[in-house]
């Protein structure tokens, strides 16, 4: 891996609060973790929220030489419960809820400011998460680095993909409150009116069982809703290509992996209107973002009706993707986080 402009192995401790289970997160993870190691470092993961700390991992601790962190609260509340000193450099990466949701609480605000006072780099997926952080703690403006996520979706060999409907509406989303799954329920029926084979899928992980109760509740009342839970990443681009249009109703986003997936498989993404969301989409060139349930409605129909307009965006989404959200511009941008972080250390 290159630190500045010597070429040397570097050995990192990646903590992430999840890996194995199917979530954002480890989504993440997984793609910077690849691409650390195509640039030759040595990378050792942690799951933290999965895994138990052991003597191997102790070890790693202390002969890595950088430690990379996803999700500063979640992190900050492990770290608590440790007997751990972090004494080398430490990267860290924003999660999006950490950001968007718990810096608005004091008590887990106090936690992420206590973990990333020492550390010697932030980064977040937007200049709009940038300023959030900014603006709860104007100490770190120096260490704070925005680096867009990229996106890897491998093609759906062999996978046969049953949905039926016209439109297929698709919303690849945990089961969480803050996902809000059931934001465009009523457009969706009153959409039925005029669309009567519409039909709306949720793709996605149990994390809440008050959201999952209420999915089934609707799925047995609705046989044009269905919940197919957990797809595997390489069988996803499937989905996406069979469906028309591709929902978020994100109460808040980092920045979504769904709506990155999806642009890249050329699909309208209809996205509700927070900081994540907007820091990919401009409304009407690559997407759609609606202000509340009603613009969405109306800016759906607006698709429904111009063959034209959809092609146009679906073009526009696929093509921004492949030029701002590469794997390899993701890891440009991180090497040079990883200098900042280590070029006097390489330097000695």
């Amino acid at each position: 891996m290159k630190i500045g402009s010597k070429e040397t192995t570097i050995n990192i401790l990646f903590f992430t609060p999840y890996y194995k289970e199917n979530r954002g997160n480890s989504t993440t993870a997984k793609r910077i973790v690849k691409g650390l190691r195509e640039r030759g470092a040595t990378v050792k993961v942690f799951a933290y929220e999965e895994e138990d700390w052991t003597v191997e991992c102790e070890s790693f601790f202390h002969n890595a030489d950088i430690y990379h962190v996803i999700h500063l609260k979640r992190f900050a509340m492990w770290l608590n419960k440790q007997s751990l000193e972090l004494k080398k450099p430490y990267i860290l990466t924003s999660g999006g809820t950490d950001i968007n949701e718990d810096i608005k609480n004091p008590e887990a605000l106090k936690l992420m400011n206590a973990v990333a006072y020492h550390s010697c780099a932030v980064t977040v997926f937007s200049e709009e998460a940038k300023e959030t952080i900014i603006q709860a703690n104007s100490l770190l403006a120096d260490r704070v680095f925005v680096i867009p996520q990229s996106v890897e979706l491998p093609e759906a060999v062999g996978c046969e993909v049953n949905l039926i409907g016209e439109p297929i509406f698709l919303l690849p989303a945990g089961l969480r409150p803050v996902k809000d799954v059931f934001y465009l329920w009523d457009e969706l029926v009153k959409l039925r009116s005029k669309l009567p084979h519409l039909t709306f899928y949720i793709i996605g992980p149990v994390l809440d069982e008050d959201v999952h109760q209420e999915v089934i509740n609707r799925e047995k009342a609705n046989n044009w809703f269905h919940y197919l839970n957990v797809v595997p990443l390489d069988q996803m681009r499937a989905f996406y290509t069979k469906s028309d249009f591709v929902l978020n109703t994100s109460i808040s986003e980092g920045q979504s992996a769904a709506v990155l997936e999806a642009m890249l498989s050329g699909k309208v993404v209809l996205a509700r209107n927070n900081t994540g969301n907007a820091s990919v989409i401009t409304d009407q060139v690559n997407g759609v973002l609606y202000e509340n349930p009603v613009d969405f409605h109306d800016k759906l129909i607006k698709l429904v009706e111009s063959q034209k307009l959809t092609a146009e965006i679906s073009r526009n989404a696929e093509a921004y993707i492949k030029q701002y959200h590469s794997l390899q511009k993701e890891m440009d941008q991180y090497e040079e986080v990883y200098t900042h972080c280590l070029e006097d250390v390489v330097a000695t």
